[in-house]
């Protein structure tokens, strides 16, 4: 209880003119909160609110499961995570194309982001920020999550062309290319909150970096064992991430990187730490490295046993997850939920929601990218082959012993269902059990992709090959089979970008590959397994009009000087029909 009674103190306190009520905080995030009632609160409490907000959720939207949703979301809407019945799909909005402007999804997106950043300005504006403070580890994990917080709105808000005129023209006209999201730290005033500007891409990359130097400092000595808590590696990871962006921006975009280097000597930005980078390789060598560092932290990855363990598989944290969200017993998103869960969407071998032969079959792999899984690829058995589906021979010899269902139970299941994620401790009958996960938020798996993606751009096609074939036949191939056959970078990228989409699978990260490669989402082929009304073709060359996120009218009436995205709703035309 003194862990809430200091949040409420602290969200009530402050002046007059920023009464920080609480219908404030759901029309206006961004505001400022600063106060000086926060030195006085209890630290460590603030610091695990943080990591808790990230089971924040709210029973009137049936989609919302908190920031595990976005898992979802984002996976779902690049053509990757397709659902067998459309009806029961409380995740169809992007793949439709439907209330993608100022609706209360969109709200959803732009406030949880930035109730997070709040909490992670309040542990900041109050905590020492020395090395060797007992502090410490509070200021670096908040350090951490505003930097996440940060590095993913500038990926989803940044108005990216769609090739769809209309949207583009709007976008030239309003001045908003190039621009990511306002930003908000523990010292931005309630006058600068109103009059707060996106920032350029070059501005919040410097930005974003600098609060990653300063958690990689803070963070150096301190061990936690809690996976909800950023890390050292966490650091070293979230900057690989960030690198790896720049530099496959850079390589494809030298307006960008002009715009990076000349953001070097801007003497606004002069309280951040400077890039000194000079080329798109300086970028990738910068990911590779720091993708090492993460990978010498001492995580492993992923083993078959742990894969397609019945009672743990993918949903509690082992060696190879770096960082998570934990959903305790007691936190309500386990107790008093039932259908509208995490595990009610994703995990069939539950007996209760959305992912039951009743309703949905749960979530799918694109049928075009597993027919690119090969047989030598021990992940492909997470998906029922269409082959196999219903097969009493193919369960017996592979899915049976990688499941708790019975045969009569898993011929029910369509082909391409994933059974990668499982109800807590297997418990397939009690919502209150199954439900208390945990849901990655990074892998060491990622790390291992990011440098051999990464060291094929700065260092040639055949350093990249060699560390992508090391992992996949050291920890994916058990006949160690595989052989990378790219011999372009451009053909490499795309082999990584194969690899993500296998193994990342579900983990809602692969939005963020495709805006990143500006990869268009084809979901109307023959074959397809997308329902009928998802079959949305965006356009080569361009990101889809869908991933560019609509900042919603509530912000833009506190804050005058925000510029809002087009609405993307019903960009593409259906291509495809049955």
């Amino acid at each position: 209880m003194r862990l809430y009674k200091n949040l409420t103190r602290y969200l009530l306190a402050g002046t007059a003119a920023l009464s920080l009520t609480s219908c404030l905080e759901e029309s206006f995030p961004t505001s400022s909160v600063t106060t000086e009632q926060l030195q006085y609160a209890d630290k460590s409490g603030l610091s695990s609110a943080v990591a808790a907000y990230m089971t924040t959720w709210d029973y009137d939207y049936y989609y919302d499961i908190g920031f595990a949703a976005f898992n979802i979301w984002r996976d779902s809407m690049v053509g990757d995570m397709p659902i067998y019945d459309a009806t029961w799909d409380y995740y169809s909005y992007f793949c439709t194309q439907t209330y993608l402007g100022n609706y209360q999804l969109q709200t959803t997106f732009w406030q949880r982001y930035y109730y997070l950043i709040k909490k992670a300005n309040i542990v900041l504006d109050v905590a020492d920020r020395q090395e060797d403070s007992v502090e410490a580890g509070y200021a670096g994990n908040a350090l951490a999550y505003r930097a996440m917080a940060y590095l993913d709105l500038m990926r989803m808000y940044e108005y990216r062309l769609t090739g769809v005129a209309r949207l583009d023209d709007i976008a030239r006209s309003r001045g908003i290319l190039g621009l990511t999201v306002p930003i908000v730290t523990e010292v931005t005033t309630e006058e600068e909150s109103r009059n707060n500007p996106r920032v350029p891409l070059a501005t919040m990359n410097r930005f974003i970096m600098n609060d990653l130097n300063e958690a990689e400092h803070l963070l150096a000595n301190i061990h936690s064992t809690a996976k909800n808590e950023a890390c050292l590696g966490v650091v070293y990871g979230l900057k690989a991430r960030l690198w790896l962006e720049m530099g496959s921006r850079f390589a494809n975009d030298a307006d960008a990187l002009s715009q990076q280097i000349a953001a070097e000597t801007d003497d606004e930005l002069a309280a951040y730490d400077k890039l000194q980078i000079a080329s798109a390789r300086d970028c990738f060598a910068k990911a590779a490295e720091y993708a090492r560092k993460a990978i010498s932290e001492g995580f492993t990855p992923t083993s078959y046993d742990q894969w397609y363990s019945i009672s743990n598989g993918f949903n509690t944290p082992i060696s190879s997850w770096m960082w998570c969200i934990i959903i305790s017993p007691d936190d309500t998103a386990a107790s008093s939920s039932t259908w509208q869960s995490w595990v009610s969407f994703v995990c069939p071998e539950a007996t209760w929601g959305i992912a039951t032969p009743e309703y949905s079959y749960g979530r799918q792999i694109d049928a075009r990218l597993f027919s690119t899984v090969e047989t030598g690829d021990w992940r492909r058995a997470t998906w029922i082959d269409p082959y196999d589906a219903g097969s009493q021979s193919a369960y017996d010899k592979t899915y049976g012993s990688k499941t708790s269902l019975t045969y009569s139970e898993w011929s029910k299941y369509p082909g391409y269902v994933s059974f990668k994620f499982r109800p807590a401790g297997g418990e397939r009958i009690t919502s209150a059990v199954g439900n208390a996960v945990s849901i990655p938020l990074m892998r060491i798996e990622e790390m291992y992709l990011i440098e051999a993606e990464a060291k094929a751009w700065s260092e040639g096609v055949g350093a990249g090959k060699a560390a992508l074939e090391s992992f996949l036949n050291s920890y994916r191939y058990n006949d160690g089979s595989y052989t990378c056959n790219a011999a372009a970078i451009e053909e490499f990228t795309d082999e990584v970008f194969r690899q993500r989409r296998i193994e990342l699978w579900g983990e809602g990260l692969l939005y963020f590959d495709y805006r990143r490669l500006v990869k268009p989402c084809i979901t109307g082929y023959p074959g397809t397994n997308h329902p009928v009304s998802y079959r949305y073709n965006s356009y080569e060359g361009y990101v889809a009009p869908w991933t560019n996120f609509y900042i919603p009218d509530s912000e833009q009436n506190f804050n005058a000087d925000v510029i809002l995205n087009p609405d993307p709703s019903m960009a593409i035309p259906t291509l495809w029909k049955e």
